[in-house]
């Protein structure tokens, strides 16, 4: 692995083990909540853009307190820190791009050791809370679905001149698979979606299989 590689990785369900983002929005809205906004979203009724702002739009907590049970209930997937800092030695640029919402992720980074942390850089969805429920913000440009569009940081990252390789599991991440390479989890949606859109990609469950089959 070397420059000129950057590198995209999705954090909720790829970079951890388990959504995060559901898994607040369940705890600090209600599962019914959550479970009539994504039934919506699959039904083709709203993008998923209005499907975030639906989801948390309904949670109702303290920031100490989703701090608190981010950084309880995450866990980073197997090889994560080690590609991570494979990359930190290569001097390959690592972004977290991610759907979900500063809120939960930074305490999650936080807890990473310094000189992995400072290697990352971080792109994420904002939020304000307030007693009416959690108000967003959304990075970057809108393709009229995503809300804030993956596709165009890889845009972005290859005009800088990178090669980009695309790490992600979800409908969010499905605007970025035509990257140089994409590995998508096993079992996600965005594996199903590749196949089925006949787009190459690896399959993988831990970070410890993307290193070795990362291409030079």
């Amino acid at each position: 692995m070397r420059a000129p590689w950057a590198i995209v990785c999705d954090f909720d369900g790829t970079a951890l083990t388990e959504d995060l983002g559901d898994q607040i929005a369940q705890r600090y809205a209600s599962v019914e909540e959550w479970t009539r906004a994504e039934d919506r979203f699959r039904a083709g009724e709203v993008t998923f853009r209005r499907l975030l702002e639906e989801v948390f739009g309904a949670v109702r907590a303290e920031r100490h307190e989703i701090e608190a049970f981010a950084r309880e209930r995450a866990e980073w997937r197997p090889g994560f820190q080690r590609f991570l800092g494979a990359c930190r030695d290569a001097g390959v640029p690592f972004l977290i791009v991610s759907a979900g919402l500063d809120l939960y992720i930074e305490p999650v980074l936080a807890s990473l050791a310094p000189p992995l942390r400072a290697h990352l850089e971080v792109r994420s969805n904002r939020a304000v809370l307030t007693p009416e429920g959690a108000r967003l913000s959304f990075f970057g440009e809108d393709c009229g679905f995503c809300g804030a569009c993956k596709g165009h940081v890889v845009r972005e990252l290859q005009a800088r001149g990178h090669k980009v390789a695309v790490l992600g599991d979800g409908s969010g991440d499905r605007h970025a698979a035509d990257a140089d390479h994409v590995f998508v989890r096993a079992g996600s949606s965005l594996a199903r979606a590749c196949a089925r859109d006949g787009l190459r990609h690896d399959v993988f469950a831990t970070f410890d299989e993307v290193m070795a089959r990362f291409p030079v």
